[in-house]
């Protein structure tokens, strides 16, 4: 129907690109195997002054780089009307690329690491994904999906952004295992690095901007180059 008009279909590959670039951006390897990366990462070391066991450090350490996303998550709202939905993609998917690169330097160079330094450093990274993904990639796929389109074709947008998201969760999910095995986890997060740069590109190309835009609005009828 409505989406297979050549503008909203333009839109639509748009907005799967963007559900796909924010799954495939490694957030969900992140969320399901925080602890066991950063035990790789060496983080036990960094609690072994107060006595914590390996299983006890790595929870500890997933907390603390959970703790700054909720912050993160409400400054978003305030972030998304002052400076945009585009400017923000293009502010922090670098972080999140920069994020991945320091978390893969830190698990190389743990083997030959004599100091806590490493995993201090996965820490950090971490704890910078997730704020620069609560910023982004993480709400604004949506938001986009439900500003772009006009009524008449918004439902079947959102049903088509939402299976695309689902569909790469769960190959992120499942797959993280067996290309950690393959790849190793640093050559992983690189890859994933690799995915945040290309997410860059996409925004920088093809995103529109919708900062101002009320939901009744017809989907932007001529507003959709990107500025």
């Amino acid at each position: 129907g409505a989406l297979l008009e050549p503008r909203l279909l333009r839109l639509l590959c748009v907005v799967v690109a963007l559900q796909a670039l924010q799954q495939l951006s490694g957030i969900n390897a992140v969320v399901y195997y925080t602890p066991t990366v950063l035990k790789e990462a060496g983080v036990p070391r960094l609690f072994a002054s107060v006595g914590l066991d390996e299983n006890a450090a790595s929870l500890a350490a997933t907390a603390l780089a959970y703790a700054p996303r909720l912050p993160a998550m409400l400054a978003t709202i305030s972030l998304m009307d002052r400076l945009g939905r585009r400017s923000l993609l293009l502010r922090f998917i670098p972080l999140m690329a920069l994020s991945h690169l320091a978390l893969a330097a830190s698990l190389l160079h743990m083997a030959s690491a004599s100091s806590a330094l490493p995993a201090a450093a996965a820490v950090v990274a971490l704890c910078g994904y997730g704020v620069a993904f609560s910023l982004s990639l993480g709400p604004i796929p949506n938001i986009l999906t439900s500003e772009l389109f006009p009524m008449r074709a918004r439902a079947a947008a959102m049903s088509v952004s939402l299976a695309a998201q689902f569909v790469c969760n769960t190959a992120v999910g499942a797959g993280f295992p067996a290309l950690r095995a393959s790849l190793g986890s640093g050559g992983v997060f690189f890859a994933f690095a690799a995915v945040c740069a290309a997410g860059w590109l996409v925004t920088a190309v093809a995103v529109p901007e919708t900062k101002g835009r009320a939901l009744e609005d017809d989907g932007g009828e001529g507003k959709t180059k990107a500025s």
